[in-house]
């Protein structure tokens, strides 16, 4: 996870968990939100990896709040 210049990211679980080739990046219905999926290793099902803000529409403040509130293991802001 590397700082993005208009993204600020929130990652839930490590990548490594997660079957290779498995991840996918899904809109979501609140603006400049992204969420990441994918299946951890031996599971079927999908869970969510991150969160991606689209810094025109969140703050750092408020992309870390959410970041927190959905127990984000880390949060980078987007790059100044």
């Amino acid at each position: 996870m590397s700082p993005y210049l208009q993204i600020h990211s929130c990652r839930i679980k490590n990548p490594n968990q997660f079957q290779a080739g498995s991840f996918r990046t899904m809109r979501t219905n609140i603006k400049g939100l992204t969420v990441i999926i994918g299946r951890l290793k031996g599971k079927t099902t999908t869970t969510t990896q991150g969160y991606r803000y689209d810094k025109s529409d969140w703050t750092e403040e408020r992309a870390r709040k959410h970041c927190k509130a959905h127990n984000g293991i880390k949060f980078e802001p987007a790059l100044k």
